[in-house]
């Protein structure tokens, strides 16, 4: 059965078309839905839409479109915003979400949608139909189901500008509702139009927070280039879409009792009081927000636009004079106006939102680690950590990052030269911005009194030495508290991983090196040791980069066990000739 067949059989859709070619591989077809449900203000009766399909590399995409004249213009929850129109076609860009969610991973044995095109053109058809009734009784957001803030009009990746909002940072939030002030953003070094927001202050100056960011974002100075005003909902119009005009703007915020009209003239006259002060040029809109519909709001979510162009002191307009009382009267003047909204798009980078995609049990990201030895599995295990959210690190090593050592090290050519320590520090530094990594420069155990003590502020020691003079010196050492200590050293060859656990007051290092000795580990050749290079005849480890990767990762899972489960244990891990790993121990 064809696809026109197929609507015109359907009680509830029905064409007079055929498909159109509107360029080479786009084909478009109208038809008409109708509702089973009750019509209402933004759903009617009867809807057009149109099927539309394209060619790309791989293969057919289909996606269904309202039509520009007889189809629907407001936006709904799970639609892409509604109110352009594509110029050079019949249909409105404000797609329905019909698609599940896992269909994102184009992964066929992911999902249970139809791949066969015609297959999927008819179930997209039905899928329709239960959206369209969805719409109709205002039952697109189910509640339990994770919240979708709506699509902003022209939304791209860039530019964007980040947040940090935790939950515990509610209630302060909550006593500001109906106020503004300014906020001070700043670039982030490196990157492309990709800001983040420093600090907020009352709109007297003050301070009243300042954002907890890594310290490779901290810039010198602070320019009041934002304003923000706390909302006590998500500004939308209804059914789900955000205002595309500074009047509906105006007019929305009026009914949260926000005077966008009076806040404009204000900002503009403060700044034309100090000439050498710029007027802030991004409006944030802050709201609470919950992770699931229908559940109390947890956090503080922004939304941004670029704030309009505000008079100057030397603004003109034919026939009205550049001052004080004319430019407060035009800056009112945009509040009203059909003048349309640029949205920015923000993202909140706090922890638990930047690692949605994975991220270490709780109990793991609270711990203060000390990494003993930056060398190529240390700073691999680092990296790791850091990535799933043990953000608190200290990094110990003496050692000079050679040329030689990027060969399987994370970092890269800017840090030889430089002390391991502080260039994995910078480096880590620069992975996350929540990363509060420390580097100590030091031999262990340090000789400095301060040292020691930072030394022994961490709860977790984890040893990536391989070096027996360490394990003695961890023993030795005056630790005052009981700690979580982990020892991971590479076999010859990188052939094997011993991996040693213990939870106690000192690092027990003769049962630690005696299970090292009793595993079944390749003995060391010296016919495979290699030297530095021409000249040299210093012996250099053997390993390859992918080796020393892979016993980063199963140290790391080791790492997560021993703190879930603290406790002495050792386990010895052998990469077999295949490339499997066995646990031998």
């Amino acid at each position: 059965m064809s696809v026109v067949d197929a609507i015109n059989n359907d009680a509830r859709t029905y064409t007079d078309s055929s498909w159109v070619q509107h360029s080479e591989g786009e084909w478009s077809l109208r038809f008409t839905a109708c509702l089973s449900v009750s019509e209402t203000d933004f759903m009617p009766l009867e809807s057009v839409w149109h099927l539309v399909v394209w060619a790309t590399l791989n293969g057919e995409v289909a996606h269904v479109y309202p039509d520009a004249t007889h189809g629907i213009s407001a936006t709904f929850p799970h639609q892409d915003c509604n109110g352009e129109v594509d110029t050079a076609r019949a249909w409105r860009l404000g797609k329905p979400c019909l698609e599940k969610p896992v269909d994102v991973f184009n992964r066929s044995n992911w999902s249970d949608e139809p791949l066969d095109l015609a297959e999927r053109l008819l179930w997209l058809l039905q899928r329709l139909l239960v959206w369209i009734d969805a719409a109709a009784t205002d039952s697109l957001l189910v509640a339990g189901d994770p919240l979708e803030l709506p699509v902003l009009p022209k939304q791209s990746l860039f530019p964007l500008l980040a947040f940090r909002e935790l939950a515990a940072e509610l209630p302060h939030w909550l006593s500001r509702q109906a106020t503004w002030g300014y906020a001070s953003t700043a670039r982030l070094q490196g990157t492309s139009n990709t800001r983040f927001i420093k600090s907020f202050d009352q709109s007297d100056g003050e301070i009243i927070r300042s954002l907890e960011w890594s310290s490779s974002m901290r810039t010198k100075g602070r320019v009041s280039d934002a304003v923000w005003i706390v909302l006590p909902e998500i500004p939308v119009l209804h059914p789900w879409q955000v205002p595309s005009t500074w009047l509906e703007l105006s007019q929305r915020l009026a009914a949260d009792q926000v005077n966008l009209k009076q806040i404009l003239v204000e900002i503009g006259a403060a700044a034309r009081k100090s000439p050498r002060t710029d007027p802030p040029w991004i409006l944030l809109l802050g709201f609470p927000i919950a992770e699931r519909f229908g559940v109390a709001p947890s956090r503080l979510h922004w939304l941004s636009v670029k704030c309009p162009d505000l008079a100057s002191k030397t603004t003109l307009r034919n026939g009205f004079r550049a001052c004080e009382r004319n430019h407060r009267q035009w800056d009112a003047e945009i509040a009203t106006s059909m003048q349309p909204l640029a949205w920015l798009r923000t993202a909140n980078w706090a922890p638990d939102q930047l690692r949605t995609r994975g991220a270490a049990e709780n109990e793991i990201c609270k711990r203060r680690i000390l990494l003993i030895g930056a060398g190529s599995l240390g700073s691999t295990v680092a990296e790791n950590l850091l990535r799933m959210g043990v953000c608190e690190m200290g990094i110990l090593d003496f050692d000079w990052l050679m040329m030689g050592n990027l060969s399987r090290h994370t970092l890269s050519m800017p840090s030889v030269g430089h002390k391991k320590a502080t260039a994995l520090a910078d480096h880590l530094n620069q992975c996350m911005p929540d990363a509060k990594v420390r580097p100590l420069d030091t031999v262990f155990p340090p000789q400095n009194e301060q040292l020691k003590q930072a030394v022994k502020s961490y709860d977790v020691i984890i040893d990536c030495t391989g070096d027996d003079e360490v394990l003695d010196a961890l023993a030795l050492f005056n630790w005052q508290s009981e700690k979580l200590f982990v020892s991971l050293a590479m076999t010859w060859r990188a052939e094997g991983l011993f991996a040693y656990a213990a939870s106690e007051t000192s690092f027990p290092a003769v049962d630690a090196k005696a299970q090292f000795a009793d595993s079944p580990s390749p003995a060391l050749n010296e016919a495979d040791a290699q030297i530095e290079g021409i000249g040299c005849w210093h012996a250099v480890f053997p390993a390859t980069a992918d080796d020393v990767h892979l016993w980063g990762a199963i140290g790391t899972k080791f790492i997560r066990r021993a703190i879930l489960n603290p406790g002495r244990r050792y386990e010895y891990f052998q990469q077999m000739s295949d490339g499997t790993v066995e646990r031998r121990k």
